[in-house]
């Protein structure tokens, strides 16, 4: 067929447009890869517009100046094309439906209808596909119904070229190779930006599974941290507060038969007492709510913090308590709070339970002369490192250090030990008890 040259699309024009979905990524998202992301917020329609108001302007300029086709038909399908965007397309490309609804093929059937509109009155105006085929991609849900939809509009813009130009086999030649190549372009970037889009959803569930799982470790560490510290509480307070309850109660006690014998002397020297063990209680509990070390600790010396703790155990239960600390034994604080806690815990068992009427503490370097030290080869744990060892012994009946027991005080004391790097051990036999507690350190 003679006439003007045939005008052929532009083959990478589908290129020009990268289609975004409704929630930020390709609309060709399957459904299960949408169900894995956040609710999305609504997309703004800003470069919609304003991609829609250049793609009118230019199919109106285009339309005036086509040396060949219909312009009425031409300006009917840039005046459809605005009425399709407003009416149709701009709505559906604001929601985030996972399904083909009626207003989805609306939009393409409104598509497909502009498109082979707009070429049939200029072929010029296949360059409209650059806006189209993007359109098509971002509000279908699935890649397989976007695909169809670019094919039906590919076909579509064929039949205008045929109807703009005239049949013959150059017409044909230029629509099929024209459109062919626009529709290669547009399948593959719209399954490139789905991919794309499936990646970071998969990342974005993977980021959410990683999220939780640092949340539910937290919690867990939240949770033996919480126990922890109910555990230490417990083993402060029994080394504390109830051991001087306890001493309280069997000064009540004696208290009452000096006064009931007429011993009144006896009976207010156990009243002094009585007042000078709740003072010193008190000082333990406010010293335990503050959460700093033993009150006998304020001056940092840890034979004078022994000392004090066996004249205040002697004056309570009338046992003769010798203390005996080597030059020497200098332990980090918290060290010193597990020797005050340890000997006196150890006294409270030689008063509640030996019925010896003596008692000797003494502290010194592992291996060091004196008392326990002399066996005690160092700190479990640390080989080789020096250690301090404090050892409380008395002269009572002895019991089965073997034996299951019911109390909570050496369990308490051994826990303590543990938690210093340190470790308990009680012998026990006729001719006594001793309890030996090993710990970590540097002698100076």
């Amino acid at each position: 067929m003679s006439g003007p040259t045939p005008w052929t699309a532009p083959a990478t024009a589908p290129a020009r447009v990268i289609p975004l979905g409704r929630d930020d990524t390709v609309a060709g998202m399957t459904a299960t890869a949408a169900d894995a992301l956040p609710a999305p917020a609504p997309l703004s329609t800003r470069w919609w517009d304003l991609g829609a108001a250049a793609t009118a302007v230019v199919v109106a300029a285009l339309a005036v100046t086509s040396p060949v086709g219909h312009p009425v038909v031409a300006a009917a399908a840039g005046v459809a094309f605005v009425v399709l965007w407003i009416a149709l397309a701009r709505p559906a490309v604001r929601r985030d439906d996972e399904r083909v609804s009626a207003s989805d093929l609306a939009v393409v059937v409104g598509a497909v209808l502009v498109g082979g509109l707009a070429v049939a009155g200029a072929p010029q105006l296949a360059v409209l596909q650059a806006f189209l085929m993007p359109l098509l991609w971002t509000v279908l849900p699935t890649p397989r119904s976007a695909i169809a939809a670019n094919v039906a509009l590919c076909l579509a813009v064929a039949a205008g070229f045929v109807v703009s130009l005239g049949w013959s086999t150059e017409t044909l030649v230029t629509a099929v190779t024209s459109e062919g190549l626009s529709l290669a372009f547009s399948v593959a970037l719209g399954l490139w930006i789905t991919t794309i889009a499936r990646t970071g959803s998969e990342r974005g569930r993977l980021l959410d599974e990683l999220r939780a799982a640092q949340d539910e470790l937290a919690a867990h560490h939240r949770d033996a941290g919480t126990v922890a510290e109910r555990e230490r509480l417990a083993r402060e307070i029994h080394d504390t507060v109830a051991q001087s309850l306890t001493g309280l109660v069997m000064l009540s006690q004696q208290a009452r038969s000096a006064l009931v014998a007429g011993d009144a002397s006896t009976g207010l020297a156990r009243v002094e007492l009585i007042e000078a063990s709740a003072r010193d209680a008190l000082t333990d509990a406010r010293t335990l709510v503050a959460a700093t070390a033993s009150p006998g600790l304020d001056g940092g010396d840890l034979a004078v913090a022994l000392r004090r703790l066996a004249e205040r155990f002697s004056r309570e239960s009338g046992v003769v308590v010798t203390v005996d600390v080597a030059p020497g034994s200098a332990l980090p604080r918290d060290q010193q709070v597990v020797v005050v806690r340890t000997a006196q815990e150890a006294l409270a068992n030689v008063r509640k339970h030996s019925g010896s009427r003596s008692a000797h503490v003494s502290l010194g370097p592992a291996g060091g002369r004196g008392g326990a030290a002399d066996s005690a080869p160092g700190a479990p744990g640390l080989p080789g490192a020096p250690g301090f060892v404090l050892s409380v012994r008395d002269e009572g009946a002895g019991f089965d250090a073997e034996a299951p027991r019911g109390g909570f005080g050496l369990d308490g004391l051994a826990d303590r030990l543990r938690l210093a790097g340190g470790r308990l051990e009680v012998t026990s036999g006729p001719a006594g008890t001793t309890v030996t507690a090993h710990l970590p350190g540097a002698t100076t």
